[in-house]
């Protein structure tokens, strides 16, 4: 079993072995299939946050960057298919010949296709593709430029961070993650967050219901993926995605809930998990922001707000920010 397999394998581990509540942690949503999926879920008609977001940087990448006097090296996290980042793309290179771009994610293989496609797209942008996790990712990123020469006083690398995702850590997990992203930044670097706003709870939980059933299978497959992986016997038969807006957390909680009375073994280990019917296993949050509550985060993270950027509904703010 390579590092990665292990590293899974304990973590599920310990998630099924929580007495209060099962758990999984949501990176492992995403492998290929899982990512591809995600992808799915983006067009559909319910999924208001890739929408309103791509229409904040339709409009505003002009204004974004505008105030970033030098070159622009862009380093995204978790990329996913760049597909919104196409539009710092355009405006970067209006004003630069060419544009160093870093995208980072965990899910290798579709990381590989979407870097392959870019790379036939736009010859003026030099793409590099870190299959890694966030922190790691960036710190390879400032590895590869610092051993190619690159003059850290003559460009501003901009750190992307699309899709809300901040909002898939705890609130503290949040707070100390944005600083370890800034203790990767110098005084001329640049963070750009986005960030779901605290809305109509009947908009939002559809977003993570849609009719097609995207977000069902994407929830599901990491299920398969730990049958794949892990040797697990979970019967897909006996589970349905379940997602709900928690009003006291201000957040989208998202589960897998048992149909039955199961028992679940992972290869190689002894230890048989009970799952009651009725009893989840909790995959994913989505918090959702209030402004006060992305001002308190950012303080208490070591940045200081540049701009917010809003849509006309104020569903979505994309935040720049900076070290203090």
């Amino acid at each position: 079993m390579d590092d990665n397999n292990e590293e899974f394998r304990t973590d599920i581990l310990k998630g099924l072995s929580n007495p209060i509540q099962k758990s999984v942690p949501s990176k492992y949503l995403y492998d290929n299939r899982g990512s591809y999926l995600f992808e799915q879920i983006t067009v559909q008609p319910e999924y208001y946050p890739t929408r309103t977001e791509n229409s904040i940087l339709e409009e505003y990448s002009d204004k974004i960057l505008q105030n970033i006097p030098k070159e622009i090296i862009l380093i995204e996290m978790g990329s996913g298919s760049s597909k919104k980042t196409k539009h710092l793309f355009d405006t970067i290179l209006k004003r630069q010949d060419k544009l160093y771009y870093f995208p980072i994610d965990i899910s290798f293989n579709f990381l590989d296709s979407v870097v392959t496609d870019l790379e036939t797209q736009n010859e003026n942008i030099m793409i590099k593709g870190i299959p890694n996790d966030y922190i790691n990712g960036i710190k390879d990123c400032n590895n590869i430029l610092f051993e190619n020469n690159f003059k850290f006083d003559s460009f501003s690398r901009i750190i992307i961070f699309f899709g809300s995702s901040i909002g898939n850590f705890e609130i503290d997990e949040a707070r100390d993650f944005l600083k370890a992203v800034r203790l990767n930044m110098n005084d001329k670097d640049y963070l750009l967050v986005g960030f779901d706003l605290i809305k109509d709870q009947f908009l939002i939980e559809p977003a993570y219901n849609d009719k097609a059933g995207y977000t069902a299978q994407f929830n599901l497959n990491l299920l398969t993926r730990m049958n794949r992986e892990l040797g697990c016997n979970f019967d897909l038969r006996e589970y349905v995605h379940y997602a709900f807006f928690n009003k006291e957390k201000d957040r989208i909680e998202m589960h897998l809930k048992s149909i039955s009375d199961q028992e679940v073994r992972i290869l190689g280990y002894d230890k048989i998990f009970h799952i009651s019917r009725g009893e989840t296993i909790h995959t994913e949050n989505s918090y959702k922001y209030s402004e006060d509550k992305i001002q308190r985060l950012v303080i208490r993270s070591g940045l200081s707000i540049e701009k917010i950027f809003s849509d006309n509904n104020n569903w979505f703010n994309l935040v720049l920010l900076k070290p203090c």
